[in-house]
């Protein structure tokens, strides 16, 4: 954690900050706010009044911003919600600096595919047991996927995933853990996981995967409008 907290302490503080907040399943809003530095790796942003109303935000959900800088584009950060502050504040983590040339990796397309979330205890975990999940993704990108299963998972680390992408004979397996969990109606349950091992050849195609969904969702766009 010391390569990003470095990076925090780097800023300006009052600097403006552009985040993008998922609202809903699909949709993401982009607000503007400032940035109050904290002890990295957390941080604070301020937002004007009115703007963190109507937001749901989870504890643990993951955001994408973009801290302006004098003379350049600016820094994007990945970022964990730790909760309200007050009404107007929002507390965060840190999680990395991500490099231009690496943002194509959290592009992310709504597309629904079969997966498996699978956990297998190690020689020394005799209280926990293995258990599998089957389930759909609701959007993908190179960095994690979230999907629907009928139950939760009773671990959160390590775990096994298993996506059939198109034109895929095999199912492509990475390791990686629950970002969080949420309850939906009909006994289902909405899990977003973030990829911890996953090799070079795998996130690429997965990558691509998310690009051709993409052209192919324009495509139908442009034949409905």
């Amino acid at each position: 954690m010391a390569g990003i907290e470095d990076t925090l302490n780097r800023l300006r503080d009052n600097s403006i900050v552009l985040i993008d907040i998922p609202v809903g399943t699909d949709e993401r809003r982009r607000l503007k706010s400032v940035l109050k530095k904290n002890k990295a790796p957390q941080f604070t942003l301020v937002f004007p009044s009115n703007n963190l109303e109507d937001l749901a935000l989870d504890q643990g959900t993951n955001c994408m911003l973009t801290v302006k800088q004098e003379n350049d584009s600016g820094i994007t950060l990945l970022a964990t919600v730790d909760g309200l502050v007050d009404e107007r504040s929002l507390l965060l983590t840190a999680q990395e600096s991500i490099r231009p040339e690496s943002l194509r990796e959290y592009f992310r397309v709504n597309v629904q595919l079969p997966i498996v979330a699978r956990y297998q205890p190690g020689p020394k975990e005799i209280r926990k047991k293995a258990w599998e999940l089957t389930g759909e993704t609701v959007d993908l990108s190179g960095s994690g996927v979230l999907a629907l299963f009928s139950q939760p998972p009773e671990n959160k680390s390590r775990i096994q995933l298993m996506l059939q992408l198109p034109e895929q004979k095999q199912p492509i397996e990475c390791m990686g853990h629950v970002v969080r969990v949420y309850r939906m109606r009909k006994n289902r349950y909405q899990i977003a996981f973030h990829f911890d091992s996953i090799e070079q050849k795998v996130r690429d195609q997965i990558i691509s995967c998310c690009l051709q969904e993409q052209r192919r969702q324009l495509r139908e766009k442009i034949r409905v409008d």
